[in-house]
């Protein structure tokens, strides 16, 4: 039986081109990208990781943490191991982008409206880790978001690097897309991925489960294809 995160992979394939390779992420790699359209970027994706930390919170409250010698080897240790390492990810990332919205944006903590796609992702966050909800549709609506980031963020560094030395140095090419694009993201990711794929296979999914896991990964997929701001080909 293939894997589930293969399977969700095969699932969508011309709506996760268009989530991962939006023109947000060229002219992001060419350093080309508006200021507007980054500040309007920052500001969403701040709010989208403020609401990471209460869903991740509610997935770390569904494991169950053995207290066995072996614990550590234990698929539940694993996953919360993860899921701990997630919230020290997203603490630095916060203190990154409002780090970056104070240095270019003279940013003074305003309070930000929240646009749709921003609040479709809370939505599918509460609603992934809420108590009626599994801990396999939490992990795949984890795994799903941090997929589509590695992917997206890949292919704006593939411009970055055809742009070569002579690019601008911005908080985009310094910053941003090494952060997302880096082998370290990329073995966290693959992490989250292998922990779905093992939980999968331990607790057989019936096709309810399944259902739900192909409709988050779905949902992430338009959630992520318009998080993007609309830039100028």
């Amino acid at each position: 039986m293939s894997k589930l995160t293969t399977n969700l992979l095969n699932l969508s394939p011309d709506a996760y081109k268009r989530a991962t390779t939006h023109p947000f992420l060229r002219h992001a790699g060419l350093s080309s990208l508006p200021k507007s359209a980054l500040l309007a970027w920052l500001t969403q994706d701040r709010l989208y990781a403020l609401n990471y930390v209460p869903f991740i919170g509610n997935l770390i409250s569904k494991c169950s943490v053995p207290s066995s010698v072996d614990r550590t080897e234990t698929l539940e240790w694993r996953i919360a191991s993860m899921l701990i390492d997630a919230l020290t990810n997203i603490r630095q990332e916060l203190a990154m982008f409002e780090g970056i919205l104070r240095t270019e944006f003279d940013w003074k903590k305003e309070e930000e409206d929240m646009r749709i796609e921003t609040k479709a992702y809370a939505d599918l966050f509460a609603g992934a880790s809420a108590q009626n909800s599994s801990l396999l549709v939490g992990l795949t609506v984890l795994w799903a978001t941090e997929k589509c980031y590695l992917e997206a963020w890949r292919y704006a560094r593939s411009f970055l690097e055809t742009a070569g030395n002579g690019a601008e140095k911005t908080a985009l090419s310094t910053i941003l897309i090494p952060n997302w694009s880096s082998p370290e993201f990329e073995k966290f990711v693959n992490v989250i991925g292998d922990l779905v794929d093992e939980l999968a296979a331990r607790e057989p999914v019936d096709s309810i489960e399944l259902r739900k896991c192909e409709q988050a990964w779905r949902q992430v997929l338009w959630a992520e294809e318009r998080f993007w701001p609309d830039v100028q080909e």
